[in-house]
């Protein structure tokens, strides 16, 4: 064979050959990285966080991002409004998360929320610490606080949801009926405690409570420590149904 050509192929075997090394060094680099990676600005829709096996544990996403992941159900609501950071357990089962939005509305008012939440397990929140704010022409309304709400337990989550939509189809004097006895039978969600501040304005009357608000497990108000918008306390503590006050402390200006 020419000796030139004899060269010219050793050449492309080597190159060949370099060309292959380095291709698997960077599959393996892939899978494990010989060093750290190091990025100043990583642009993406959404990071997922998984184990070893592939359990889903944290992602963080924009708003379609979770559009998708909650399926049509949050595609036919109009999609997730809310960016953020979702918490996932050992079994895949989101656990809470951080998650916020807000925006200006046409007529000049404002819509937002950031929220911290603690999801039961395979349920819904129930511990939230959260800022919530919402103004237009006619009221204004700011919660900041932390919200405690009891939930049945998983199990039951198929009845409590058949509960809510019986709820949804009935007029507002047997909803109350329905609703009170799901309640005082455990079978459905009702909020216990909010510890924070609610003010803003309602019916042309500005409101400023900053306490402690407390329900029974019927979801009744059951006692209210706070200060008002004039800057008076109140402790007041009311009947099992939550309708009449049997404590009320009033101190004189």
């Amino acid at each position: 064979m020419d000796p030139v050509l004899l060269r010219q192929i050793r050449i492309l075997q080597i190159a060949v050959a370099c060309l292959l090394a380095i291709t698997i060094a960077l599959c393996i680099n892939l899978r494990y990285p010989f060093i750290a990676q190091r990025m100043r600005v990583l642009n993406v829709e959404r990071i997922e966080i998984r184990e070893k096996d592939g359990t889903l544990k944290a992602v963080l996403s924009d708003s379609a991002g979770f559009t998708a992941m909650g399926g049509d159900r949050a595609k036919q609501s109009g999609g997730v409004p809310f960016s953020g950071l979702m918490f996932y357990n050992q079994e895949g089962d989101e656990e809470g998360g951080l998650v916020y939005s807000g925006k200006a509305l046409r007529d000049g008012g404002q819509d937002a929320d950031v929220t911290l939440t603690f999801d039961q397990y395979r349920q819904d929140q129930n511990v939230y610490l959260h800022h919530e704010e919402h103004k237009d022409p006619h009221s204004r309304m700011v919660d900041d606080g932390l919200t405690i709400i009891s939930r049945p337990d998983r199990t039951a989550v198929k009845e409590e949801y058949a509960i809510y939509a019986k709820l949804a189809q009935l007029p507002a004097e047997q909803q109350e009926t329905l609703r009170l006895r799901a309640l005082q039978e455990g079978k459905i969600a009702t909020q216990r405690v909010f510890v924070g501040n609610r003010r803003g304005t309602k019916d042309g009357q500005d409101y400023d409570d900053a306490g402690i608000f407390i329900k029974n497990r019927w979801g009744r108000d059951a006692i209210k420590l706070y200060v008002d918008y004039d800057n008076m306390p109140h402790l007041a503590v009311y009947d099992t149904m939550g309708k009449s006050v049997t404590y009320d402390l009033k101190l004189s200006k």
